[in-house]
């Protein structure tokens, strides 16, 4: 598949699914018998849970990382390591 077919059909999809989102969000304001006033209210409600959960696991992740991770080691200590090894490169 090629990276314009692929464009045209993401285009594709998101129109769609723009005009199914409207379509759920104001059923019941259009007059669709088939979508209640509680199916619509989940319109809103869904995408909203979905944003505050999005952020609470990026929360989440980056504690995770925090707590896991081990500290890094002093500068100090590098530094020592490469002078002993330069020290020991000079006395044959």
């Amino acid at each position: 598949m090629s990276d314009r077919s692929l464009g045209v059909l993401i285009i594709l999809v998101s129109l769609i699914l723009m005009g199914g989102y409207f379509i759920w969000a104001f059923g019941p304001s259009l007059g669709l018998p088939w979508i209640s006033e509680a199916l619509s209210e989940w319109a809103i409600k869904l995408p909203v849970i979905l944003a505050v959960y999005a952020v609470l696991v990026i929360i989440l992740w980056i504690g995770y990382t925090m707590a896991t991770t081990p500290p890094p080691i002093p500068i100090e200590r590098p530094l020592e390591i490469e002078k002993e090894e330069k020290g020991s490169e000079k006395t044959p």
